[in-house]
Order: C-alpha cells, then sequence, then structure tokens
C-alpha cells in the first residue's frame, strides 16, 4: 500500500479509511503538518526567547499555550474520530467492489448503502476517498484527510475558531519583532526594545545562534505564513457560519449551487429558443411594447421545478402563431426539469 498519495483517493480494493490516520496519507495533509509544526516550534524557540524576560515573555507563553495546546487536543482527537455510520462501524466486512450502475441509479436508495451493505441514516453519504457512509455528512476535508460530519463538526469549527485566533496573534507579534529588530537596542524609550537570547549581535532562531539579518528575514516569513493561515481559515470560519445560519451543509450548498447552475443554463437556453422563433417584424417591436408573460420560476422543492407568473421571459404581445412551439418548448423544458430533478439525488458523495 502506498504511504502518501496525490490524487483523490488511493485505497486498495474492499478497503475504507476509517480515520485521518489511516494509509495513505494525503500529500496536503503532510503539508498541512509541517506547517502546524514550523509555527509551533517558531513561536516558542524564535518568538519567545528574544524579547524580555518580564513581563512579556512569560505573557508571550503563556497566551500562545491557552491557543496552541487546545488546537492540538482537538487537532489529534479529529484525526482519530471515525465518522461513519453507526451500522457501518459494527460490520465487519468490508465494501463491495462489485458496484454497478447499471442496476442501481445511486449509491444509497431508500436509506440503503448499495457498497456498505448497510442502512444508514437519512443525511448520511457514501464518500468515495474513505469508501464508506459517513454519519450527516458535511464534506470531505483533505487537509485532515477523512470526512467531516455530525460526529465531529463541532470541533471542526472549535479547531477553526481557534486557528483564526492563533494565527492572529502570531502575526501580530512576528511583525512586532521584526518592526523591533531595527530599533536600537541601547535606547531605553524604546517601546518595542528586544533583548536577543545570547548577546547584542546573536539572536536565537530555533535556539540557533543567528545574526539580525536572519532573525529579520526569519521573522518576516512568520508573518507571512501565519497573515496567509488567518486569511484563509477566517474566509472559511466565515462560510461555515453561514451555512449553521442557513442550517445547510457543505454537500447541500454544492449541490444547491449545481442545480442553480443547471436552471440558469436552460433558463438562457430557453429565452435564446424564444428569441430565435420570433418573426423579423417581432423583432423590430421596442422594449416598451413587449410585456412579461408567463415566467417561469425554477424553485427547489424536493427537486422538482414549478411554474410561477414572476418570471422575466419576454414575448411579443398579441402574438399567439406561435404557441405551438412555446407549448413544445415547455415541455421540453419540464422534461429537462425531470432530469434535474434526477440528478440532485445521484450526488451520493460517492
Amino acid at each position: 500500500m502506498a504511504i502518501v498519495f496525490c490524487g483523490p483517493t488511493a485505497l486498495n480494493t474492499g478497503q475504507r479509511r476509517r480515520n485521518g490516520l489511516s494509509l495513505p496519507l494525503h500529500w496536503i495533509q503532510i503539508f498541512a503538518i509541517i506547517v502546524i509544526l514550523f509555527l509551533i516550534l517558531m513561536n516558542y524557540l524564535t518568538l519567545c526567547v528574544n524579547i524580555p524576560t518580564h513581563p512579556w515573555q512569560w505573557l508571550n507563553i503563556v497566551l500562545t499555550s491557552l491557543i496552541i495546546l487546545p488546537f492540538l487536543f482537538i487537532f489529534i482527537r479529529l484525526a482519530y474520530i471515525d465518522p461513519a455510520d453507526d451500522e457501518v462501524i459494527k460490520k465487519s466486512i468490508g465494501p463491495k467492489t462489485d458496484f454497478d450502475r447499471r442496476q442501481h441509479a445511486h449509491v444509497i436508495t431508500e436509506l440503503y448503502c448499495h457498497i456498505c451493505s448497510v442502512h444508514v441514516t437519512e443525511k448520511a453519504k457514501h464518500c468515495s476517498s474513505c469508501n464508506k457512509c459517513i454519519y450527516s455528512f458535511d464534506h470531505h476535508c483533505v487537509w485532515l484527510n477523512t470526512c467531516i460530519g455530525g460526529k465531529n463538526y463541532r470541533l471542526f469549527l472549535s479547531m477553526l475558531s481557534l486557528v483564526v485566533i492563533g494565527t492572529l496573534i502570531l502575526f501580530i507579534n512576528s511583525l512586532l519583532q521584526f518592526i523591533g529588530s531595527f530599533q536600537d537596542l541601547s535606547s531605553s524609550t524604546s517601546l518595542l526594545k528586544l533583548k536577543p537570547f545570547y548577546n547584542s549581535n546573536q539572536y536565537a532562531i530555533l535556539m540557533i545562534p543567528s545574526s539580525l539579518i536572519a532573525f529579520q528575514v526569519i521573522t518576516a516569513i512568520i508573518a507571512f505564513i501565519a497573515i496567509a493561515c488567518w486569511g484563509l481559515t477566517l474566509y472559511l470560519l466565515a462560510f461555515h457560519i453561514y451555512l449553521c445560519y442557513h442550517g445547510i451543509s457543505t454537500y447541500d450548498y454544492v449541490v444547491n449551487h449545481r442545480i442553480n447552475r443547471t436552471v440558469n443554463q436552460t433558463l438562457s437556453q430557453f429565452n435564446q429558443l424564444n428569441h430565435n422563433h420570433l418573426s423579423p417584424k417581432e423583432t423590430e417591436l421596442t422594449p416598451q411594447k413587449r410585456r412579461k408573460t408567463n415566467h417561469l420560476e425554477f424553485y427547489k422543492d424536493n427537486g422538482t421545478i414549478n411554474h410561477s407568473p414572476k418570471s422575466q421571459v419576454y414575448t411579443v404581445e398579441g402574438n399567439h402563431r406561435d404557441s405551438s412551439q412555446h407549448l413544445q418548448t415547455r415541455q421540453s423544458l419540464n422534461q429537462e426539469g425531470y432530469i434535474l430533478k434526477n440528478e440532485s439525488k445521484t450526488h451520493d458523495g460517492y
């Protein structure tokens, strides 16, 4: 079995991933672990040792430890949790390897997974990366190399919150020390005065004696990585707060976005079809002589498409010669809506 993989999945046939530490590991997961270790080591062995002992050094150590220690606990906890549906965990037999789309249109039908061969809960989805059904599936996180669902979603939000706070503190700390490195060490009035760990010309970088220039470079790198992580994580946290406010999952949001995009394309094609059927005299009419009729409002109600008089499909007033063509177009559109209804159920997370 491969230890590290770069594609969407690298599981052997009939194998399922138990948690985020199950082999093979994803390269993005390894990259995230390296960045986390780099920032933590730089905080304790670089940023916390080149400042005055009282009170800033101890204050820095205590403040960052209040963020880093809970984060490490949650991160390890997320890696060990098995987010699978309870029926999948109880079953000792691996997933099927002979699933055929020609026999089953969907992986899960009537709350029964044809790959895991178990009955699952209502919001469970089968993840192809983990090759198992996830309880109350939200999304598959490549940074943790595991699925986020009902069993670990709160821990996931807590981890994001700690990362946002921790990276902001780290950015401010490294930025202040970068600015302070340009101050005169002999000045007693400087508020950003540093205290090199070894002597006035040797700073500690991972407890290794280093020059002033090396210290300035490494603090600038730390500040850049910290602010980049802060921005990305803040965006992700805000997105999940938005999802929680509306009571939907990431999976539901992605599926609804795909359906809306397909509906918009269908509406555009429908309007273009109506425009192509207009006669030359009709095309010369001014917009003021046109009126809004038979608007088709597409809204998702169990994946169906319904008619509503609030649409903005424009036709020429008083023209009824193409009524048969319009009827045929609407019937074909309804057929497309039926296809959308089916497509909305094919995203089994597989």
